[in-house]
């Protein structure tokens, strides 16, 4: 494994790596930490949640509220879920000191990556751009959109861009979360349709890192399948515990290599093969973005 972090880390300095990070990474986050947790967290918050919901997951729930509520009142719950901020965890800042940064996903709603890389960007570090998913608009299979702001940059002139296929919060609130959105992304993904151009060019030759996702759900593995099918890799996963059958199939499908290796073993190993690979102390602070 250690033979895998190095590569890891070589990767990431040259660019050439693509952080796909999720909720998991954060030890006890203020929002639901994945689509099972803000499922209970709609049907908790609901005005008539009903009890067909109970039983059924994200995609189900979103969708049953918004034949109930509509899609405004979809929006407003899935806004308040994602108010609170959270602090960046140890990866969010290791991979936010890297020189290069060219492309990151962030593989739920919540906006942990994208405050802390604006944060960096209105300082005067690297420029940022957000593209994000959104619900087919009219029916003409449009997936996503750049956010503009305070901030934000288009994406073909920015530094870094972050992709959240599911969509944000925050600036322009905008989510694909319902099984219409999904089933409709599912079948467009076949012609790439829901990957942003520049999402597209910046994958191409780049390998993909997966950490704080444990891909055991449909919303996570759907647009990790449409970012892998033309990102040349070689792809990790980090996977603490042993993958369910799903994700061992979905693995070996994508070519995606699996560290069995706690989040905190992980990141301290690849923070020494930085430091090691770019010739600075281990154990210090990578290099800032330009």
């Amino acid at each position: 494994m250690v033979r895998m972090i190095q590569v890891i880390a070589a990767r990431l300095l040259e660019g050439s790596m693509v952080p796909y990070l999720g909720p998991g990474l954060h030890r006890s986050p203020p929002f639901p930490p994945g689509p099972e947790a803000l499922a209970a967290w709609l049907m908790a918050h609901a005005p008539e949640p009903g009890p067909v919901i109970g039983a059924a997951g994200l995609a189900a729930v979103a969708g049953l509220l918004e034949q109930r509520r509509g899609r405004r009142a979809l929006v407003r719950l899935l806004r308040e879920a994602f108010a609170p901020a959270a602090e960046p965890t140890p990866l969010h800042l290791l991979l936010a000191g890297l020189s290069r940064l060219p492309l990151a996903v962030s593989a739920f709603l919540d906006g942990a990556l994208l405050d802390l890389l604006r944060a960096s960007a209105m300082a005067g570090g690297r420029s940022l751009a957000l593209v994000h998913g959104v619900a087919p608009l009219d029916g003409r299979g449009v997936f996503f959109a750049e956010a503009e702001g305070e901030g934000l940059r288009p994406a073909a002139q920015a530094d870094t861009v972050l992709y959240q296929p599911l969509g944000t919060a925050s600036p322009a609130p905008s989510f694909l979360v319902t099984e219409v959105d999904l089933a409709d992304a599912l079948v467009a993904l076949e012609s790439q349709a829901p990957i942003p151009p520049e999402v597209q060019r910046r994958r191409a030759g780049a390998g993909v890192l997966f950490a704080g996702c444990p891909l055991a759900g449909t919303e996570e593995r759907l647009f990790a399948r449409g970012l892998l099918a033309g990102a040349a890799g070689p792809h990790f996963a980090v996977l603490p515990g042993p993958p369910t059958q799903a994700v061992e199939r979905f693995l070996v499908a994508e070519g995606i290599t699996a560290l069995p290796v706690t989040q905190e073993r992980f990141v301290a190993e690849l923070s020494q093969a930085l430091a090691q690979a770019s010739g600075r102390p281990a154990g210090g602070p990578p290099p800032p973005g330009p």
